[in-house]
């Protein structure tokens, strides 16, 4: 699998902040309605995917991995054997076989229990085989979070949750919002934000959090963005886990941003589709990833649906 920057260049980091509310976000959320963070856990590093630990019931800790790039939540069948978890129904269209719906009674995430967690049970073996999932017990979709803020410190290794939200917080410097829109016509409703750029350019992108690149740019977008002859490219690289593992086109870019605040790596690169890419019928722009939010502090609020994005400076 290919290394992601944000974690490559954890244990080199210096932490510029206050950790006890995580981000400016958080702090004026606080003045406002007395948002409080009620899980703050470590955030892992699964085969270069942000993961924590987390409780099935009263059992022993289990990784998951954060996956903002779906909706559905999946569990190996193995885990969900030892837990107890029984099936709910039968399994959807499509679905591989011996997967089934299930649901988790209490999920606990350091002091927060989250209740009647819906999952897909499904068995992980031939996808760990062929490196097309993370070595954890299964994933956490954004649809776990709904009415909550999720805070993904890459900077000081901290993932935090709110409680529930139930009312407005204002989206200013370094915020923007986001909207869920299907992947295609067909596809999955999936957070897409506006406010990224790429060599100034606003791009609108869908968050993938098991997207281990930088930014992915689609064909529909390629000649609005000015990046015809970027594409051209022959470079390429091999991703895991994104479309269950495909080769993408790679190229320099001069700038990747965040309403200005530049992201990722000093050498920027983009990356175009291959035809085992799935794309979104034009539907946004571009996905980003985990090379972007290299000493960042993501904020996604999924009451009010607004993306707080800082930039943490290292010492020296």
């Amino acid at each position: 699998m290919g290394k992601t920057a944000g974690f490559s260049a954890f244990a080199c980091l210096a932490i510029c902040l206050a950790v006890g509310q995580g981000s400016a976000y958080a702090q004026h959320a606080n003045n406002e309605q007395g948002l409080t963070f009620v899980a703050k856990v470590p955030l892992l590093n699964c085969d270069g995917t942000p993961c924590i630990e987390a409780r099935i019931g009263e059992g022993k800790p289990v990784r998951l991995v954060i996956d903002t790039g779906d909706e559905d939540t999946v569990l190996d069948t193995k885990i969900a054997e030892v837990a107890g978890i029984k099936p709910t129904g039968p399994a959807a269209k499509g679905m591989p076989a011996g997967s089934y719906p299930a649901r988790i009674a209490a999920l606990r995430i350091g002091e927060l229990t989250l209740k009647d967690v819906d999952v897909t049970a499904m068995d992980f073996t031939d996808w760990l085989a062929k490196n097309q999932m993370p070595h954890a017990a299964g994933t956490l979709a954004y649809t776990v979070f709904k009415d909550r803020v999720l805070q993904l410190d890459f900077a000081a290794h901290q993932l935090r949750i709110s409680d529930v939200l139930t009312g407005p917080v204002d989206c200013e410097e370094s915020c923007d919002k986001f909207s869920l829109i299907t992947f295609g016509k067909h596809g999955p409703p999936i957070v897409v934000a506006k406010g990224f750029e790429i060599n100034g350019n606003s791009v609108t992108a869908q968050i993938d959090t098991m997207y281990t690149g930088s930014l992915l740019v689609y064909n529909a977008s390629i000649g609005k963005l000015g990046l015809g002859d970027s594409a051209k490219t022959t470079e390429t690289r091999q991703f895991a886990f994104t479309d269950g593992g495909v080769t993408m086109k790679a190229a320099p870019a001069k700038r990747e941003s965040f309403r200005g605040v530049p992201l990722g790596d000093v050498k920027p690169k983009v990356y175009f589709p291959t035809p085992g890419v799935h794309e979104p019928d034009g539907l946004f722009d571009a996905t980003v990833g985990l090379e972007l939010f290299s000493d960042t502090i993501l904020t996604l609020d999924f009451h009010n649906m607004n993306i707080f994005l800082q930039k943490v400076k290292r010492a020296g």
